[in-house]
């Protein structure tokens, strides 16, 4: 019996719980409804069924190797100078922005010392001061 008509099969929480820890390394949560949780399960079978369909482990031992030779060769080819573009980029930015940046205007309450950041309808009141 596959684990999907296992699944369909239950006719318990525990069950499905079961089936869920042994056979798909997941907790159930039981505060589920029993249809709810035996939806989830079927997904998560389902989707690992797939996952096992679409990859052999000759076709991801075949296929790594040449995915990562030509990213590596690309990374140390295209990364220096794309690092160093980003860094030029970074450094103009930082410096431009860091003047153009003004502190904020600030008032205090004269009675408790809060501080506040200034506002005109603030500022109009006898009992705060500008920083």
């Amino acid at each position: 019996m596959s684990l999907i008509e296992r699944i369909e099969n239950a006719d318990t929480k525990d069950e499905l719980e079961k089936i869920g820890k042994d056979e798909l390394g997941v907790d159930v949560d039981k505060r589920k409804g029993l249809e709810t949780i035996r939806v989830d399960l079927q997904s998560l079978a389902e989707d690992r069924a797939s996952e096992g369909q679409d990859e052999t482990p000759a076709q991801n031992d075949a296929a790594s190797p040449k995915e990562d030779e030509p990213e590596s060769a690309d990374t140390s080819q295209e990364g220096t100078p794309a690092s160093k573009m980003a860094d030029a980029e970074k450094t103009p930015d930082q410096g431009e922005s860091a003047p153009a940046q003004e502190k904020p205007r600030l008032l205090r309450h004269r009675g408790n010392g809060r501080v506040f950041t200034y506002s005109a309808a603030l500022a109009a009141k006898r009992d705060m001061e500008e920083v």
